[in-house]
């Protein structure tokens, strides 16, 4: 008789009964009470607002429906719960979310169609479709009530039908409602049903502008308008579907009892299987995205047999994943699981001569018979049922599968793209270690190739030889340095035991050209020399190594250091020819190797040491190996170990026999290490 009672401000506020709040909720009745030039725009510019004026009137007198839906029945109903009447009934179940969805069309009348339609008003020119493109472009955001909404919109109309069927005082209290003026005369399951069909009418609103409109730019924004929102609206549809089979798949499941495929013998071991005695169906499939839910593809009763036993009546179901035998139970309605969950990608199915039964195989992960057994159906329409709804379900669970493992492959590549893009801007915004940051060639890459250092001489005259130390076992003198520092830094000891290993002849680096390099760590701490190491000190004990002799007696000339070879190789052989006495003296050597040794009697007859028969000054040089050999026999000839040697007389040359035996193949190692410079 005085209007609807007043609610406490909380539910006020929860459930959207703002007073005045509607005043902002008016329109005029024609878009041509606005624009005064309507009469003078073009047919086709007329229709175009006339599209845009239905989506801005719709709008509103949709939001009105909604404001029925809370200010009248949900206020009504609340109203006489406080009075201890309809307690049994739930407001939230029965109208859900609806103040959400009125709050976001509110928030979008606001800050799209209301700003819209406040500049006609004040410009008189007419509606923009363009104005629009911001609002509907976010419009998933907006709406997003809409997702919870429709997916219990089917709940909600059930549970609103079943108040009116069992619940008298429920019925005349929507009657009342339903005959209020301010209903409009709108039924309760027409109300609860609306915000699902008005979601749906935005795209049809939009694609009305669309087909007046034939500016380019403008259709060009609608266009993106309409795909906004039916991509909000296939997300709904998606979600509604999922929740669908959601719920079909839990009744399924309730239908199915306990799984008892094992007997236990005892308590012990009962108690043992129980936590291993549950099969849920609503897990989700193994290798398939979780948007996809398992579906009951097909159930019906049939009879197997399994070896040689007789035929056993069971009743299948075949679900998207798996495959259940279970037995009914006539005391309960639950079946109960008798066969373990037979997986479909591990199954085979074969036809038999019988056309109403099938072969059905279960492999293990080799490929191995797990179980057999035949199936029996009713009648050959439903054996070939059975036969063709297993085979889909493989393919699609197949398919599903596959499509999966790619977009996890995907999502893991742009993971390592994204981690490399990371890693590329951290290096470039590293500083450089010296210098100026934005001088590139400063900058210490993260990655460089380290060169190893290897410590060799250089075929310059600054370089003259220090003390030699003939105990090689080749015959023939290293040069090494005569600094005590040198002899006792770390350098120096790792060189002993590099040399005590394999003694080898110190080459220069014009000598180094073609022996192969082997890596090894580089020592920052170690000095840069261009002299050799320290031989040992003691007997080197190798095989086929020349006994230790006393070093012979050098001139003035060799201790001060002042020779005048330059060459390694030609000083060892210097000296090697004075400590037997030799008549030629070495002379310095160019760098196209043109100044010969002077030789006479038979070592003119052996041949240069560096030149073999059939090769010229200008032929490929010799590797590092055929120059130890030749050095090696060129010092044999020239020098028997252990044997006298008279002042007068000539060395003594080897024997075939001799020099095979002397003769060995020797490969480089060089294990200090050297700078790149002087590489």
């Amino acid at each position: 008789m005085f209007g609807m009672p007043r609610l406490p401000p909380e539910d006020r506020q929860h459930w959207e009964l703002g007073e005045g709040s509607d005043s902002g909720l008016a329109i005029e009745k024609s878009w041509k009470d606005l624009v005064p030039t309507h009469k003078e725009m073009s047919r086709e510019s007329c229709h175009q607002q006339e599209a845009l004026w239905e989506l801005l009137t719709t709008e509103l007198t949709y939001i009105r429906k909604l404001k029925i839906m809370t200010d009248l029945l949900a206020a009504g109903l609340l109203n006489l719960q406080r009075v201890g009447l309809l307690t049994e009934v739930s407001a939230e179940t029965l109208f859900g979310n609806v103040p959400s969805l009125i709050r976001a069309h509110r928030s979008f009348w606001e800050e799209v169609l209301g700003p819209t339609l406040e500049e006609v008003r004040a410009s008189g020119q007419p509606l923009d479709p363009i104005k629009l493109q911001n609002g509907f472009l976010t419009f998933g955001q907006r709406f997003q009530p809409y997702v919870q909404y429709c997916l219990r919109v089917k709940q909600t109309m059930a549970y609103a039908r079943e108040q009116q069927e069992n619940n008298p005082l429920f019925q005349a209290f929507v009657q009342w409602c339903e005959r209020h003026k301010r209903a409009g005369r709108q039924m309760l399951g027409d109300l609860i049903i609306k915000p699902h069909q008005r979601i749906t009418k935005y795209p049809l609103l939009l694609q009305a502008v669309l087909k007046r409109t034939p500016e380019a730019q403008t259709r060009e924004a609608l266009t993106a308008m309409i795909a906004a929102v039916e991509s909000f609206l296939r997300h709904i549809n998606g979600q509604v579907r999922q929740g669908e089979e959601q719920e079909s798949l839990g009744a399924a499941a309730q239908r199915i009892g306990p799984y008892e495929v094992l007997e236990p013998p005892s308590e012990e071991v009962e108690k043992n299987l129980r936590p291993f005695s549950t099969l849920d169906l609503t897990s989700p499939m193994l290798g398939v995205a979780a948007t996809h839910i398992r579906q009951l593809l097909l159930e019906g009763p049939v009879r197997v047999k399994e070896g040689r036993e007789g035929k056993l009546d069971v009743y299948l179901f075949l679900f998207s994943d798996v495959l259940l035998v279970t037995k009914p139970q006539r005391k309960a309605d639950k079946a109960k699981v008798i066969r373990p969950p037979l997986m479909l990608e591990k199954l085979v199915c074969q036809p038999l001569r019988d056309p109403n039964s099938f072969l059905l195989i279960h492999l293990t992960e080799f490929q191995c018979v797990s179980s057999a057994f035949i199936v029996h159906c009713p009648t050959s329409t439903d054996c070939a049922r059975w036969l063709e709804k297993t085979q889909q379900a493989q393919a699609t669970l197949q398919k599903l599968k596959a499509e999966e493992y790619v977009q996890q492959k995907r999502e893991l590549l742009a993971l390592y793209r994204d981690r490399d893009l990371e890693s590329q801007s951290t290096r470039t915004s590293t500083p450089s270690l010296e210098g100026p940051q934005n001088n590139p060639e400063e900058r210490i890459p993260e990655l460089s190739t380290i060169i190893p250092h290897l410590v060799v001489t250089e075929d310059t005259d600054e370089d003259t030889p220090s003390v030699p130390d003939d105990t090689s076992d080749s015959g023939y003198g290293t040069l090494v340095p005569d600094s005590p520092k040198e002899s006792h830094s770390p350098l120096s000891r790792l060189h002993q035991r590099a040399l005590r290993r394999d003694p080898r002849l110190t080459f220069s680096t014009l000598d180094l050209r073609e022996v192969p390099l082997r890596p090894q760590p580089p020592d920052p701490q170690a000095p840069q020399r261009r002299s050799a190491p320290e031989l040992p000190g003691g007997d080197i004990r190798s095989g086929g190594s020349l006994p230790r002799v006393d070093p012979p007696t050098w001139s003035e000339e060799e201790e001060d250091g002042t020779s005048g070879g330059g060459n390694v190789v030609v000083e060892t052989l210097h000296r090697a020819q004075l400590r037997g006495q030799a008549s030629p003296s070495p002379t310095n050597v160019d760098s196209a190797g043109e100044s010969p040794w002077d030789s006479s009697g038979d070592e003119e007859e052996e041949g240069s040491v560096f030149l073999r028969p059939g090769y010229g000054p200008s032929s490929h040089p010799l590797r590092a190996e055929d120059m130890l050999r030749e050095i090696r026999e060129e010092l044999a000839t020239q020098r028997i170990e252990g044997a006298p040697e008279s002042p007068g007389s000539r060395p003594r040359k080897l024997t075939q026999a001799q020099l095979q035996r002397m003769r060995r193949s020797h490969i480089i190692q060089l294990d200090t290490p050297v700078s790149t410079s002087e590489a």
